[in-house]
């Protein structure tokens, strides 16, 4: 595990995404908010430290075009819901199912395969997207 120390850029990086944790946030998208005052090598380290220590989620984006990053509350709500990945204009949509949640409890006790529920991410269109393209 990386061992970091609480400086103050980690520490304003923390409070834009507490301030932000509704919100799926690029590293670029980081930077820019910040007003470039600390460099991009140590937004994605502090960042890769804070997705060690299990305090913000990672999000993988389409196409290999990277990730976003939410501050990750710990409560029983925010556990319970997956993601909705628009293909076409990468809207990030929270979505709560009890149906999607009773299939990976089936896997988990049919297969015994554990599914890490922060990870699970669906891909299509997105509402918008479909109408703009009828």
């Amino acid at each position: 595990m990386i061992k970091t120390r609480n400086t103050k850029q980690k520490e304003k990086i923390i409070k834009y995404l507490k301030e932000n944790k509704n919100k799926h946030l690029t590293i670029q998208e980081i930077q820019n908010a910040l007003e470039d005052q600390i460099g991009l090598t140590t937004i994605y380290r502090m960042v890769n430290c804070l997705v060690e220590k299990g305090e913000i989620i990672k999000i993988p984006l389409d196409n290999k075009q990277g990730f976003c990053y939410q501050y990750k509350e710990h409560t029983a709500e925010c556990e319970s819901h997956y993601h909705l990945i628009c293909e076409e204009c990468g809207d990030l949509i929270h979505f709560k199912s009890d149906k999607v949640l009773n299939i990976i409890e089936q896997a988990q006790e049919d297969k015994k395969f554990f599914i890490n529920n922060e990870k699970v991410v669906f891909y299509g269109k997105c509402k918008e997207c479909q109408k703009n393209n009828k």
